[in-house]
This record gives structure tokens, sequence and C-alpha cells, in this order.
């Protein structure tokens, strides 16, 4: 697979990618029994996670079919887990307890999908097309409230299960550590706040930053591992990579002239 993503690489985008794997240096210390089995989307995650939080953090990537955490302590990835479930099961709910086609569960999911009922959902009605395309078959319309019942209790079940593993990590006493939410999973509405009162933690949603040209679509939580591997070459280098927090107070950026400055490059 690596040969042919490489191939790949070179005759449509002409450049050598770069493959992270055992060996390569991050600038952050791997504390695992294993590290050959720290896979590179948790190592991507821990570095931009250390960049925002350089403390106790702890990022839980929500993907399609999976969904895994890295920890980390002071810039050393101390705690790595995961387990088979993720965005694509609530799709797969979706599709089942409306009887939809399961791009059309996708769609509403992306669209309309929440974790916290609000007083009009009983009245907000949401399409959801025919299952067939015989024109005789009519598009069947049901409430916010029953897409909430549906989709919660499966987010419900992918938290408790990562508090489950989180308490077998170095962090599980230190309450301070924030946990930092990525993923196209991690983009339901109100996730935040249910994942808070689940983890008992403070909890925010990470998005790609600082990725020039980059068009809006490009710019949400699940294209954040994709957005990490782009720019992880620039740091690659580094024996030891600072955070931003660091980083600014050495150098000074990040004050009033320095954000002055950025917004002049940015805009003309």
């Amino acid at each position: 697979m690596q040969f042919s993503l490489e191939r790949m690489a070179e005759r449509y985008f002409g450049v050598r990618p770069l493959f992270i794997g055992p060996g390569v240096k991050t600038g952050m210390p791997i504390l695992y029994d294993n590290p050959r089995e720290v896979g590179p989307d948790r190592i991507a995650d821990a570095v931009g996670a250390y960049d925002l939080y350089p403390g106790a953090s702890i990022v839980v990537d929500l993907g399609a079919g999976t969904t895994t955490m890295a920890a980390f302590l002071s810039g050393r990835l101390v705690y790595v887990d995961g387990f088979a479930l993720g965005g694509h099961h609530v799709t797969m709910d979706i599709a089942r307890g409306l009887n939809a086609r399961v791009s059309d569960a996708e769609r509403i999911k992306t669209l309309y999908g929440s974790v916290i009922s609000g007083g009009s959902d009983e009245r907000d009605m949401i399409t959801v097309p025919p299952l067939s395309d015989d024109e005789r078959e009519q598009a069947q319309l049901i409430s916010r409230a029953t897409l909430v019942s549906i989709i919660k209790p499966r987010v419900e079940e992918i938290l408790e299960m990562v508090r489950d593993r989180l308490a077998n990590s170095p962090l599980s006493a230190d309450r301070r550590g924030h946990v930092i939410l990525t993923g196209g999973a991690s983009q339901l509405t109100g996730l935040p706040d249910l994942a808070a009162r689940i983890l008992g933690r403070q909890v925010r949603v990470a998005r790609p930053l600082g990725i020039a040209g980059a068009p809006d679509a490009a710019k949400g939580a699940a294209f954040a591992v994709a957005a990490g591997l782009l720019v992880y070459p620039q740091a690659a280098h580094l024996e030891h990579f600072e955070s931003r927090r660091k980083r600014q107070l050495m150098t000074g950026t990040g004050g009033y002239f320095s954000r002055v400055g950025l917004w002049l490059r940015e805009s003309f």
C-alpha cells in the first residue's frame, strides 16, 4: 500500500510523500511499551493538541469506523487506545431507524445531526427520501426530536467507552487535562456539552488552522489528521517540539504588533 501511495503522489502531485511511522522524529517522546503500535494519526493528533495545550491533554479522534485516543503529559505521549466504533455506526443507526439509504442517512446526519433536544424539535420536520426509486413511494417526514433519539444513544455509548478506557490511562486521576475532540463525528451539534458531562472534563472541538488556500469544506474537524500530516514535515527535523504558547513567549509572537502584521500579510 505504501508503495502505491508513493507512486500516486509522485505521479499526480509531483511530490515525494513523507510517511509517519516508527523511527520518524516527531519531537514528542512516545512512552508506550511498543511504539510501533502507535498509529501515525494518533501521533499527528497528539502533536497538534500539545501545540494548543502544553500540559495534560487527551485527544479523542471520532472517526468513521473507529474512535482513537491519545493522552500526553508535558509533551510526552503516555497513553493510546481505541475501539471499533465511530460515526459510521451512527449513520447505520439512522439508516435502520428511518428505513433510509445509507447515503441519505449520512446526509441527514451531516446537516441535522444533534445530541441535544430543543423546544421546537417536535415541530421541526426533516424530509427523508424514499428507500427505492419507485415514483409511487412517498418521502417521509420525521421530527428533529426523532433524529436526536436515534443519534444520542449511540454517541453516549461511544463516550462512555472513551471514559472507561481513559480510566486506565496515567491521566485518570488528573481532572485538569483538557479533552480535545476531532474527527468527522465530533461535528454533531451539542457534542462538547454531552462529552463534558460524561467524561467529567473540559471539552472542546478542534479543527485545522493555518492551511492557506484550503476550501471551507476542508477546514472542519474531519480533516484534522490530514491537515496535521501536511504540517508535520515542517517540524519533522526537530528533536523537541515546543508548544504554541511557549513559542510565543520565547519569540514575542502572538502580541498586538504580531497580529497586525499577520492581518496585513493575509489581507494584501
